[in-house]
């Protein structure tokens, strides 16, 4: 999934300076459109020249981030752009042939929500600049870097790169504590995966059937997919983490500030080291339970595709806690779906706090 750098580029520095030149643009993408929002939010007080001024930051950041891959947005910014520093432009009211968006491609697996004004418009981008963000580490791959690694007490080989104000301090560190670490959605996300009743060892009741299914799939993969690094990008506001557990991947995307406009989630499951039955059954009831907590959901086989958009801080920070639960809780548990009635017992379990899935709670 991960695309190696150009040659010239694999070096430690560079690396490092392409993630926080994408997440600068990433923030200047968010502030941009803020002010621009504010100054729509006027009426006709607002001033083109300014509000040219934030969509034309907005379109530079979002290319940015995409490497151009947005041209057709691009193009339609553009032409709102020109009308706006037009003698005659009106700028609260443009036309609404600036936006039809048949053109424009859409790969998320979410519906696209219709775009009727300059506002729908601008959100559109930042949902768009979000979805870069979330695969970020599809065109990166740090693994030969020196990033952070960081003493958990659980199995995820967690290394972090520090895109600015994520960690306590750094300098001339190889190895940290979590406590050391700043990141608002990270630490959210930690007093889920702590949580009493969360265990990421152990054996789990898998039966002989299970067993032997894991033992067939552990001699046809490679020796490094089993337990391979979990990166982490941190910022005090923003965490993108990517991780490996055994045969499955799990990748969160997720930003928290004081502004609910800002704020996302965005979860990610595939995998496991069952039979496609129950690795779809197992995708399921993660479906399931993120359905329950808000989010919006795509469910494909065994992949889980997840969002929540625009929630204040309490609430962003509060589903992250239960991500971190459930990545917990779902460790192997592809092994016993055995039928489907298994599925629906698990879901009501999670839902009741039985983390360990004890029968008897």
């Amino acid at each position: 999934m991960k695309n190696i750098l150009n040659p010239h580029a694999k070096d430690e520095a560079v690396l490092l300076e392409n993630f926080r030149n994408i997440y600068g643009c990433y923030q200047n993408l968010l502030l941009a459109r803020e002010k621009a929002l504010d100054i729509l939010g006027k009426g006709p007080e607002c001033t083109p020249a300014d509000l040219s001024c934030q969509i034309g930051t907005v379109i530079d950041s979002l290319n940015m981030i995409s490497q151009q891959c947005s041209l057709d947005l691009k193009t339609r910014f553009q032409e709102i752009k020109n009308a706006l520093t037009a003698p005659s432009g009106t700028p609260c009211t443009l036309s609404e042939t600036l936006f039809r968006f048949e053109s424009i491609p859409d790969q998320s697996p979410f519906p696209m929500k219709p775009i009727k004004n300059l506002s729908d418009l601008l959100n559109f981008s930042y949902e768009l600049a979000v979805e870069e963000m979330f695969n970020l580490l599809d065109r990166f791959d740090p693994s030969w870097s020196k990033a952070i690694k960081v003493q958990t007490g659980i199995p995820i080989n967690l290394h972090i790169i520090n895109l600015g104000g994520g960690l306590v301090s750094e300098t001339g560190k190889k190895l940290i504590k979590r406590e050391e670490i700043l990141s608002s959605p990270m630490t959210a996300m930690f007093k889920g995966m702590y949580f009493p009743g969360i265990t990421w060892s152990g054996p789990i009741g898998v039966n002989l059937k299970g067993l032997m299914v894991i033992m067939a799939q552990s001699t046809s993969r490679p020796e490094e997919d089993f337990w391979d690094k979990t990166y982490a990008l941190l910022s005090g506001e923003y965490m993108n983490y990517n991780s490996r557990l055994g045969y499955h991947y799990t990748s969160v995307d997720a930003y928290v500030c004081d502004n609910p406009l800002n704020n996302h989630i965005r979860f990610l499951f595939k995998g496991g080291a069952a039979d496609d039955v129950r690795r779809a059954r197992r995708a399921r009831f993660i479906g399931a339970v993120l359905e329950e907590m808000g989010f919006e959901v795509f469910v494909q086989k065994d992949l889980v595709h997840s969002r929540l958009l625009g929630r204040d801080r309490g609430v962003t920070e509060t589903n992250l806690d239960l991500i971190g639960r459930l990545m917990g809780c779902v460790r192997q548990r592809d092994m016993v779906m055995n039928d489907e009635s298994v599925v629906s017992w698990h879901i009501e379990a999670f839902l009741r706090q039985n983390y360990t899935f004890e029968a008897d709670r």
